[in-house]
C-alpha cells in the first residue's frame, strides 16, 4: 500500500505548483457553471456512453429500447415485455455488467424496477461505463456498468402517460413534485405495466396423428403485470443538509412462465410473483469540512416470493393438454409450491475532498447484505422434508479510493484508482433429494488507472485500465429454486481491460472511435439443459474489438446517429475447461455470442407546425446483428450448425407537442418488416407491433 501511494504522490500530473492552480481557479469555475451533467460526463476521464433520456418523453418507448441503440451495447430477451434481458457492453455480458439506479445495486429495488420495466418518463439519463467502473458506484462489475439517473426536476410538476400497444399491452406512468414552505418537498413516482405477451410464433404442435407438425400458434401462458410507487419526503438548502429525504416504495410482479431456456417445451400453468417492500435515506452535505463532501445512503427491504409448478398436465405449443402425468410438475420432479422470504439491506458512504479546483479525492465504501428463507410444503412432501427452509445469506462489501488531477489548462486529465472487493456466502445445495451445506468467503484487490489529454477544443483522447473483479451473486450462488441449480462454490471473474478512445466534437457533430480488449478469467458462465441451468466457472477468455458513433446535425431540424461494433471473443481455456478432453476448441470464437452489430436512426423535428409552440417529431431507427453459432463453430457439418439468425429490426414513428409541451401523441411501430427475431437460439421474441402514447404535462 505505500508503494501504491508513493505512486499516487510521484505522477508527473501531480507535480504542478498550487500557485498555478489557483491562476486557473476562475476559469474551472466558469467551466463547470456552464455544463450539463451528460456533457460533462462526455468531457471527463472516464469511458462512459451517456444517453439523454429526456428527448424519449414523448416516444412510446421503455427504458430497455433506448439502450439498446447505444453504441457497443447489445441487449438479448427472452420474449416481450417483463421477459428475461441481458446485457452486453463490449463483449462483457450479463450479470457481468452491473446495473444501478442512482448508483445503487438495482437487484436492491426487486424485480419490479429493472431496466425492462421502468418506463423512459422516470429516468433523466443513461451512464453506460466501459471498461473502468468509476469508484462511486462501489462495484464488482467485471468491466461494464449501467447507471440509472432517474429524474430529479427541482420545479413542481405533473405529468402522466398512458400507452397502449399490440399484444394487449398497456403502461401507466406518473411522476410529479411539490415544493411546500420552508424548503420541503415531494417526489411522487409511480408506474404500471401489463401485457399478454400473445405474440405470434412458429412451433411444432401435434396433428390428429401425433406427429408434431410446424404451425404458427400465440403463447398462450406468458401474462406479465407489474407495478411500482415510490413516495420521497425531503428538504433541501439547510445547513446542517444540502439534501435530506426518506423514501418508502413498494413494487411486485406477476409473471406467467411460457417455457424452458431455449424454448423447447412450453408451460401451462408455471407462474411467478414478487411483492417488495422498501425504504431508504438520503443524505448530501457539501463543504461539511473546507473542500469535504459527504454522501449517505441506507436502506432495508423485504421481498416476498412465490413459484408455483404444481400442475400434472404436459401442454402442446397451441395450449391444449396432450398427456398428464402421474407425478412430478412441468419444470421439477417434486412439484412445487414455494415461498420465499428474502431481507435486502445497503449502506454507501461517499467521501470527497477538493483540496483545490484541479484534484478530487474520493472515497467509497458501499456494503450489502441478502438473507432469504423459504418454505414449500409440495416438496416436503415429495422429499420428506422441507429443504427451503434453511436460510442463505450473502454479504458484500466493496470499497474504493480514487484521486483525480488535471493539469493548469485541463490538457491532461489523470484518475488513479484502488480497490478491496469482499464476499461471503452461505447457503445449501440438494442433490439427489439430500440437503447439503455449503458456504464460501473470499477477498480480491482491484485498481485502475484512467487519462485523458485534449489536444484542442474539438479533438480529446481517453485511455484506460482496469483490473476488475466480479463477485457471484445469489441467484448464481444459491439458484431459483425452479430453473436454475445452486452453485456455492463459485469464484469471482477477473478481466484485465483496456480501452483507447479518440472524441471529435463540434457544434454540428460528435463521434467518437473506441478500441478494447479484456482478457478474463473463470469466466462464470450459464450451462443449461432441457430441464434447469447452473452457473459454473469454466472458460477464459480474450476480447478484442472496436466501436464507433457518430451524431451527426447538418441542418437544426434534421439528426442522423449511428454506431457500430466488432468484437472477436476468443476461448483462451484448453482442455476439459472447454468441456473437451482436448484443445479443438482454444482460440476459438465463443458460440453464442454476437460479434458484429450496429444501430442506425434519423430524426427530423419541425417546431411551430400550425401553431407557435407546436412541434412535430418524426423519426426512423434500425438495428442489425449478424448471424452467430450456438455452439462451437468446428462442431458438426456446416449445414446443419444451430445458428442464431442474423438480425434486421426496423421502426419508426412520429409525435406531436401542442401547447408548449403540455400534451404530447405519439405512434410507432416496432419490427416495421415483421421480421423473424431472435436474441436467443429458438427463443421467437415479437413480430411487427405498434405502440401508441398519450403525455400530459402541467408545469
Amino acid at each position: 500500500m505505500r508503494k501504491l501511494i508513493l505512486i499516487l504522490l510521484l505522477l508527473p500530473l501531480y507535480a504542478t505548483s498550487q500557485q498555478e492552480a489557483e491562476k486557473t481557479h476562475e476559469l474551472s469555475e466558469v467551466r463547470v457553471l456552464h455544463t450539463g451533467a451528460a456533457t460533462a460526463l462526455r468531457q471527463s476521464v472516464q469511458q462512459v456512453t451517456v444517453v439523454d433520456a429526456k428527448k424519449y418523453y414523448s416516444r412510446p418507448s421503455g427504458a430497455i429500447d433506448i439502450l439498446g441503440q447505444a453504441s457497443g451495447i447489445r441487449i438479448r430477451q427472452d420474449g416481450g415485455l417483463g421477459s428475461r434481458a441481458d446485457f452486453a457492453v463490449n463483449g462483457i455480458s450479463g450479470k457481468q455488467v452491473k446495473l444501478f439506479i442512482d448508483g445503487i445495486p438495482a437487484s436492491y429495488f426487486g424485480a419490479g424496477a429493472s431496466l425492462n420495466t421502468l418506463p423512459v418518463n422516470t429516468i433523466d439519463r443513461l451512464e453506460i461505463y466501459k471498461g473502468v467502473v468509476p469508484v462511486h458506484l462501489g462495484a464488482d462489475a467485471l468491466g461494464g456498468a449501467i447507471n440509472i439517473v432517474t429524474r430529479q426536476q427541482l420545479s413542481n410538476y405533473l405529468e402522466a402517460t398512458y400507452a397502449l400497444s399490440s399484444f394487449h399491452t398497456q403502461r401507466v406512468t406518473v411522476n410529479a413534485r411539490y415544493r411546500l414552505p420552508r424548503n420541503v418537498f415531494v417526489n411522487t413516482t409511480a408506474f404500471y405495466n401489463y401485457s399478454r405477451n400473445n405474440y405470434g410464433i412458429t412451433a411444432e404442435v401435434p396433428n390428429q396423428f401425433g406427429n408434431p407438425v410446424q404451425q404458427k400458434v400465440k403463447r398462450f401462458h406468458d401474462r406479465f403485470s407489474n407495478y411500482y410507487t415510490a413516495v420521497e419526503l425531503g428538504i433541501t438548502g439547510k445547513k446542517w443538509a444540502d439534501l435530506a429525504s426518506l423514501t418508502l416504495n413498494a413494487s411486485g410482479i406477476g409473471q406467467q412462465v411460457q417455457h424452458n431456456v431455449v424454448m423447447t417445451q412450453p408451460y401451462g400453468k408455471v407462474t411467478y410473483a414478487e411483492q417488495v417492500w422498501n425504504s431508504f435515506f438520503k443524505y448530501n452535505k457539501y463543504q461539511v469540512l473546507p473542500g469535504v463532501d459527504v454522501q449517505l445512503f441506507g436502506g432495508a427491504g423485504y421481498t416476498r416470493g412465490h413459484f408455483i409448478d404444481t400442475s400434472f398436465n404436459a401442454y402442446a405449443w397451441d395450449g391444449t393438454v396432450v398427456n398428464r402425468r402421474s407425478y412430478g410438475g412441468e419444470i421439477s420432479s417434486s412439484r412445487n409450491n414455494l415461498l420465499l422470504h428474502t431481507i435486502n439491506s445497503v449502506a454507501r458512504l461517499l467521501l470527497s475532498y477538493t483540496p483545490d479546483t484541479l484534484t478530487r479525492i474520493s472515497f467509497n465504501v458501499t456494503g450489502t447484505s441478502f438473507h432469504r428463507k423459504g418454505e414449500d410444503t409440495v416438496a416436503a412432501a415429495f422429499y420428506g422434508q422441507d429443504f427451503y427452509t434453511s436460510p442463505t445469506r450473502m454479504h458484500k462489501l466493496v470499497t474504493g479510493i480514487s484521486a483525480e488531477r488535471h493539469t493548469p489548462q485541463r490538457k491532461w486529465t489523470s484518475l488513479t484508482a484502488i480497490k478491496w472487493y469482499y464476499y461471503s456466502a452461505t447457503g445449501f445445495t440438494v442433490e439427489n433429494a439430500v440437503l447439503q451445506t455449503a458456504s464460501n468467503r473470499m477477498g480480491q484487490w482491484g485498481a485502475a488507472q484512467s487519462f485523458r489529454h485534449v489536444f484542442n477544443p474539438s479533438l480529446a483522447a481517453r485511455f484506460s485500465y482496469e483490473y476488475a473483479t466480479r463477485l457471484p451473486d445469489e441467484l448464481e450462488v444459491f439458484g431459483d429454486y425452479a430453473l436454475t441449480k445452486a452453485s456455492p462454490g463459485l469464484q469471482p471473474e477477473k478481466s484485465h481491460n483496456l480501452n483507447l478512445s479518440a472524441q471529435y466534437t463540434r457544434s454540428h457533430v460528435r463521434a467518437e472511435v473506441t478500441g478494447f480488449y479484456r482478457r478474463l478469467q473463470d469466466i462464470i458462465y450459464l450451462r443449461t439443459s432441457q430441464f434447469f441451468a447452473k452457473y459454473q466457472n469454466l472458460l477464459q477468455a480474450q476480447i478484442t474489438g472496436i466501436e464507433g458513433e457518430c451524431t451527426l446535425q447538418p441542418w437544426p431540424l434534421l439528426q442522423f446517429t449511428g454506431n457500430a461494433t466488432w468484437q472477436r471473443i476468443l476461448n483462451k481455456s484448453r482442455g476439459s475447461s472447454s468441456g473437451t478432453t482436448d484443445d479443438r476448441y482454444y482460440n476459438l470464437q465463443l458460440p453464442n455470442m454476437p460479434w458484429l452489430m450496429g444501430n442506425a436512426g434519423l430524426q427530423y423535428t419541425q417546431p411551430h407546425l400550425f401553431r407557435r409552440g407546436n412541434t412535430l417529431t418524426c423519426w426512423y431507427n434500425a438495428a442489425y446483428v449478424h448471424r452467430f453459432y450456438l455452439y462451437w463453430a468446428n462442431d458438426g457439418r456446416a449445414d446443419q450448425k444451430a445458428t442464431i439468425p442474423g438480425q434486421y429490426i426496423q421502426q419508426a414513428g412520429l409525435s406531436y407537442t401542442w401547447l408548449h409541451n403540455r400534451y404530447t401523441a405519439s405512434c410507432e411501430m416496432q419490427n416495421l418488416a415483421n421480421a423473424r427475431a431472435y436474441d436467443n437460439f429458438n427463443v421467437q421474441k415479437p413480430g411487427r407491433s405498434i405502440h401508441l402514447k398519450l403525455k400530459v404535462f402541467i408545469p
